[in-house]
């Protein structure tokens, strides 16, 4: 299993400030409607806190805690915080898998993206965070499905990155494609009633586009094209050939990108700790 220093070296600056963009009205739009005034809630794996921020605003005065594995994370999040004003909101360095809080304590979690870098693990992850949410309080879990994964004005050098991506994620313990499993983490980890749609992250305008291919070339000149060649998945010249149809799709008018996302909501009705696997 790949250790957490080693996910978050594979985080280009290009892609932190990717997940800066994130909002609570984005990301998080399934749950919205079953946040209440004067909820604790937790949002586990929060990232920069760009969408336990508005978590915490949804919920206000309820109390809002984000925990992450990665410092940098944290305090980024502190300040963004701090910065808007956002008082029912604190943010702590912690471990998915035992999290610092007693059973019982939050009507609702969060998490996106998530489980797909927790793998096989995000079973245990998921029970954990049913022991700390309250008997009738929800887990809403969204996580991509990289099977679904849209190039508008696709063309063959695409289909193969998306290949090699899937194969970087492998080999680092996360699985980019675990979406279309969250009811069945969901059940196992003792919620019911659970609740599925389908969402997606779309990059759909010109700066959006060229955004993104700015983002993958920066992946294919840094940890995912160096894991590429060190593996022998793919050679010099396939590399520089799809990060020349990267740039050259980020500029084309008619692109787009939509990373499909699944989004379950689950209940804690009872105090069981769900089935065996």
């Amino acid at each position: 299993m790949t250790s957490n220093n080693e996910r978050a070296h594979g985080v280009t600056p290009e892609l932190q400030r990717d997940y800066s963009l994130r909002s609570a009205e984005k990301q998080a739009a399934f749950i919205l409607p079953y946040l209440k005034t004067g909820m604790t809630i937790i949002d586990v794996g929060c990232g920069p806190g760009t969408i336990t921020t508005g978590l915490a605003q949804a919920v206000y005065p309820g109390e809002v805690k984000g925990i992450d594995h990665d410092s940098k994370n944290i305090e980024k999040a502190k300040k963004n915080a701090a910065e808007d004003g956002i008082e029912n909101l604190s943010f702590m360095k912690g471990d998915a898998f035992s999290l610092p809080f007693d059973d019982e304590t939050f009507d609702g979690a969060f998490e996106n993206n998530l489980f797909i870098h927790l793998s096989e693990q995000s079973i245990e992850c998921a029970r954990e965070i049913f022991r700390v949410l309250k008997t009738g309080s929800f887990f809403g879990v969204r996580d991509a499905d990289a099977d679904s994964v849209i190039w508008g004005n696709i063309s063959e050098p695409l289909k193969e990155l998306d290949r090699l991506f899937k194969k970087w994620h492998n080999s680092r313990g996360s699985d980019i494609a675990l979406g279309k499993n969250l009811p069945a983490i969901l059940n196992k980890a003792g919620l019911n009633n659970c609740i599925t749609s389908v969402s997606a992250d779309t990059k759909g305008t010109p700066e959006a586009v060229h955004s993104h291919a700015e983002i993958t070339v920066s992946l294919i000149e840094g940890p995912f094209g160096e894991a590429a060649l060190k593996n022998k998945w793919a050679d010099k010249n396939t590399l520089e050939k799809i990060k020349d149809t990267i740039k050259k799709w980020g500029d084309h008018p008619d692109s787009f990108f939509s990373n499909v996302h699944i989004e379950v909501i689950g209940w804690k009705t009872g105090a069981g700790n769900g089935r065996d696997l």
